[in-house]
């Protein structure tokens, strides 16, 4: 009989106890797999992105391009246009000092398939 999917018993990049194939946060540990919005990356993996204004799942130039054209400017609606930090509505200081923490970050990957993955959201990989 043929099987579909993952052969259980594979490695475990992130010592969760729970296989890659299987993990929805494959290189942070994350053992309950918390998914709170349902897009196939567990929260582990998007917790630390704030400042993903490309919206291409990782923080880098674009984004940082972003806060410096709209830096001492008030946006609408908050949290948008380079207001990562605190999202009260202006681009200023904080918002870089985010950036810097953040830059290179990416959200992801996930183990599982990209059948279960939506990767508009998360970094898949591919079964």
């Amino acid at each position: 009989m043929a099987g579909a999917g993952p052969t259980p018993g594979g490695a475990d990049s992130d010592s969760d106890g729970v296989q890659n194939a299987f993990d929805n946060c494959r290189d942070w540990p994350n053992p309950s797999q918390t998914d709170s919005n349902h897009d196939g990356c567990g929260d582990a993996c998007t917790a630390s992105i704030r400042c993903d204004f490309s919206g291409n799942a990782t923080v880098g130039l674009e984004d940082f391009l972003t806060i410096g054209m709209n830096f001492g400017m008030a946006v609408t609606p908050p949290g948008t246009e380079g207001d990562c930090d605190p999202g009260d509505g202006f681009v200023g200081l904080p918002d870089f000092l985010v950036m810097a923490s953040e830059f290179g970050h990416t959200v992801g990957p996930s183990g599982i398939t990209n059948a279960q993955c939506d990767p508009t959201r998360c970094r898949c990989t591919p079964q």
